[in-house]
């Protein structure tokens, strides 16, 4: 009776564990599109793609994903996280923000959008581009528009009694 009990619980974490394929998930768009570009899934991009889409859209330091990924156990170096970040961004499935020439955030978000920086905060907020009015001069014909990045830099006030 005990031995049926556990084989039971062990059924139900497995299927607890296994998650239904979905193929327009961001991981697997990701898998797809390193496929698609030649760049071989291993073990580690694949890794870093599942913990790096799989809490959805948010804003993240090499250094953060690397404390991530140690928390789940991976033996995934620092540089192969700088790496595979600097990847997934020529590739277009994250978008990087250098918020200052030392410190680059990656952010999961492919809409079009832009970024409010809370700079004493060291975070990072979307701002959706019908809330920024941008009047840019014309192109010349030999040109093309290929992005525009928008930063806008805050700090918090210290004294919280200042109006």
């Amino acid at each position: 009776m005990l031995i049926h009990a556990l084989i039971n619980i062990n059924k139900i974490n497995m299927l607890n564990k296994i998650k239904t394929f979905n193929p327009l998930s961001d991981f697997n768009k990701a898998i797809q599109t390193l496929k698609s570009n030649n760049i071989r899934p291993t073990k580690q991009r694949m890794v870093l793609a599942k913990i790096l889409f799989e809490k959805g859209r948010r804003h993240i330091s090499a250094e953060e994903l690397y404390d991530e990924v140690k928390e789940d156990n991976r033996k995934i170096s620092l540089a192969t996280v700088y790496n595979s970040l600097k990847q997934f961004s020529a590739l277009g499935l994250i978008r990087e923000i250098v918020v200052d020439q030392n410190k680059s955030l990656y952010c999961t978000n492919n809409e079009s959008h832009y970024h409010l920086y809370i700079e004493d905060e060291g975070k990072i907020v979307d701002i959706p581009t019908k809330n920024v009015d941008l009047n840019i001069p014309s192109i010349p014909a030999c040109l093309k528009l290929h992005n525009i990045d928008v930063i806008v830099r805050i700090r918090t006030l210290k004294d919280k009694n200042i109006n």
